[in-house]
């Protein structure tokens, strides 16, 4: 009976023991220390929900685990500096960016390193680089924060002024209807005279009108048309006498020396000219006159005796 008691005591220790392996195997599984490690660390901004034992996960898949977070100051800002425990040999490239995430709604926070391009590594006990993290709660708060800043500087101010101008808009309508009314009855008195300028009559005049205005629109580009012909024409005839001149040139100048000379004879004849048609124009007038005072000399003048010169003169004096 005492060894059956031991037996079992045995047995169930045994099972005990085997679930705590099995158990710390497990955690050692999720938290990715399964074997030798390399060390790592990260300096951020914020690490809340980070703690000792928060997992390690590179492109979604675990590798280790958060050592120890310690405080550290680059002489500007405070900073966290996060000690991570990586599988030994996991490759990281030097390029890659670690930052604080989740891999749903509800799930724990976890260290999420996201994987580089580059052909060189970081070393073992070298720095990961770190980016913001990515936080709906974060996100949702600034956009609040911001949809409460514009609503506080623009979407309250333009509600007032839309309400102040909702009440000058009510307390100046009836007054403004009533301007309109005025206005309309005004403007249709006005246009009275109008309806009689567009009577039909009226219409027809303007219609006969612009037709003749257009009649007379087409008669002006024809003479336009006729008045650029002739102005050609011209350019052509002088052109001709241009060219005429100039192949004259020489004949052109005899024929100005002799108009020249001729007017030079005539002003030195004039004057005897003038006075022989003056003696002419007496003797016309006074042969006139003789007629006028006695016709029948046209009839009988080989009767009549020649006057004296003396007398001759003395009657022109007179006359």
């Amino acid at each position: 009976m005492y060894n059956n008691k031991r037996i079992g005591y045995v047995i169930v220790g045994s099972f005990i023991a085997a679930m705590l392996i099995a158990a710390m195997g497990a955690i050692a599984v999720l938290t990715g220390r399964t074997g030798p490690i390399d060390e790592y660390y990260v300096l951020l901004d914020n690490v809340a929900d980070i703690k000792f034992g928060t997992q390690v996960r590179f492109e979604g898949y675990p590798i280790g685990q958060v050592e120890r977070i310690a405080t550290t100051h680059d002489g500007k800002r405070l900073r966290f500096r996060v000690d991570l425990s990586v599988a030994q040999g996991w490759r990281i490239p030097a390029d890659s960016q670690a930052r604080i995430g989740s891999s749903s709604f509800l799930a724990a926070k976890t260290i999420d390193i996201e994987s580089g391009e580059s052909a060189e590594a970081v070393p073992p006990s070298g720095r990961i680089a770190s980016t913001a993290p990515v936080d709906l709660f974060a996100a949702i708060a600034s956009t609040a924060a911001e949809f409460s800043e514009v609503n506080n500087t623009h979407i309250k101010p333009l509600l007032e002024t839309l309400n102040k101008l909702a009440q000058t808009v009510n307390r100046d309508t009836p007054r403004i209807t009533g301007e309109m009314v005025t206005f309309v009855e005004q403007l249709n008195e006005s246009l009275v005279p109008l309806r009689r300028i567009l009577s039909v009559a009226n219409a027809d005049v303007a219609q006969r009108t612009i037709a003749n205005m257009e009649e007379t629109t087409g008669n002006l580009a024809a003479t336009s048309r006729n008045l650029s012909a002739t102005l050609d024409k011209i350019d052509n005839l002088v052109t001709n006498l241009d060219t005429l001149v100039a192949a004259n040139k020489t004949g052109v100048d005899q024929s100005l020396k002799d108009v020249r000379y001729t007017l030079d004879l005539i002003s030195r004849t004039i004057g005897s000219v003038v006075h022989n048609l003056d003696g002419t124009a007496r003797n016309m007038n006074e042969f006139s006159r003789l007629i006028r005072t006695n016709p029948g000399l046209l009839l009988d003048a080989s009767h009549r005796a020649p006057a004296a010169p003396a007398e001759v003169t003395e009657r022109t004096v007179e006359r």
